[in-house]
């Protein structure tokens, strides 16, 4: 019998190779074409080979793997080591697998806490994208920007899709209902969203007819020159009241409607010019008949400054029109004259008001009446009751000078 290199296998001399297991040596294989170290290395590398695959389970289990993946792998190691072709300590290894299999139902629960909590937040996460595409729907099509929500609806898809692939699985009849109110959602605003457009492309050929009308009409006036400004006007009045057309046609179109409008106030502006150059002159004589009337402003007399404001607009009047520039600033001083002589005229009827005056009279008899009543109870007063009158007579005859003015 050979001699024992391994305490848990041996050679015999046959060449059959043994391992102690459960306290008794059982036959595992031979080697016949090799030594008996050969034969037993042969072996030992088996029992490596499981030893390995029980580290790896060991290692998944910490990594708290798949408790239904690594329920499989250690149910089929422990029947690989019921009585396997190895030599080494499978006491120890068995021991280690079981180990294994006796932790697994700890983590089927933890696995099984981890799943609930997971399916809940995926539930919750699938929720509130449909939630989300059902409020775009249920926004008024009118008010819709449909760039932006048409953008987010694509975003809303994307994410419904990737939850779909890497999310936890989700029941079948739950992510039915879930996917039924989304593509509902989804596919009523592609429904108004065509519309949208179909009403927005006939809005723009409505659009674009009227105003290439207008454009045409508008065009047609350039020989009126200045004169066609009222008739373009009223084009463009026309031009606002019409449906618009979208963006990048209408302002297009509006390009050439605004240039047949730029050379009939172009040609204005070149007569305004040419006018503006002839009445260069009326201007400094407006400005030297101001400065020849600037008394006005120093008179006090009502009737004297009224014929002097009217003797200045007769002079005023006869000149001609001043450039477009300055008629603002000459109007401004024209304005004072009138403001000055308009404020005379007001302070002479204030006092002249027939029925302010009567009124005015009417209290002053009274208090020349009232007066003359204490000055006769004050020539026989004596004490304080004369004190009392003189205070009296006093006040009434203060009231009597603000009355006659």
């Amino acid at each position: 019998m050979a001699a024992e290199a391994n305490p848990h296998g041996r050679v015999d001399d046959d060449g059959t190779v043994l391992v102690h297991d459960g306290g008794t040596w059982r036959p595992v294989g031979s080697f016949p074409d090799g030594t008996p170290e050969e034969a037993l290395a042969y072996f030992e590398r088996k029992f490596s080979e499981l030893e390995a695959k029980v580290t790896l389970a060991e290692q998944r289990l910490a990594a708290k793997a798949s408790s239904k993946d690594l329920s499989a792998q250690v149910d089929k190691l422990l029947h690989e080591l019921i009585e396997p072709s190895a030599v080494g300590d499978l006491p120890a290894l068995r021991t280690r697998a079981q180990a294994i299999k006796d932790a697994l139902p700890a983590l089927v629960e933890a696995q099984a806490q981890e799943n609930a909590a997971a399916l809940e937040e995926a539930l919750s996460t699938r929720e509130a994208i449909v939630a989300e595409m059902e409020k775009l729907a249920a926004e008024d099509v009118a008010k819709i920007r449909w760039k932006a929500t048409g953008h987010r609806m694509t975003e809303l898809f994307e994410q419904w899709q990737n939850h779909q692939q890497t999310g936890p699985r989700i029941p079948k009849k739950t992510a039915d209902v879930l996917w039924g109110r989304f593509r509902a959602a989804k596919n009523s605003l592609e429904k108004a969203r065509r519309a949208h457009f179909q009403e927005l492309e006939s809005k723009t050929k409505e659009s674009k007819n009227i105003k290439k009308a207008l454009i045409e009409q508008a065009q047609a006036l350039a020989p009126q020159g200045a004169e066609g400004i009222s008739a373009y006007q009223k084009l463009l009045t026309q031009w606002k009241a019409a449906p618009r057309a979208q963006r990048s046609v209408e302002d297009a179109l509006w390009a050439k409607f605004k240039a047949a409008g730029d050379v009939l106030y172009q040609q204005k502006a070149e007569l305004d010019a040419k006018e503006d150059e002839a009445n260069a002159g009326n201007l400094e004589l407006k400005r030297s008949l101001l400065k020849d009337f600037a008394d006005i402003l120093t008179l006090q007399d009502r009737d004297a400054a009224t014929a002097r404001l009217r003797l200045f607009h007769e002079k005023f009047g006869a000149i001609g029109p001043v450039p477009k520039k300055d008629v603002r600033s000459i109007d401004q001083d024209v304005k004072k004259f009138d403001t000055h002589v308009r404020t005379l005229d007001q302070e002479f009827w204030a006092k002249n008001d027939p029925e302010k005056k009567a009124r005015t009279s009417s209290m002053a008899q009274q208090l020349l009446e009232a007066i003359a009543v204490l000055e006769s109870k004050l020539s026989s007063a004596t004490g304080k009751d004369k004190e009392s009158l003189e205070a009296e007579l006093e006040t009434k005859k203060a009231w009597l000078a603000v009355v006659e003015g």
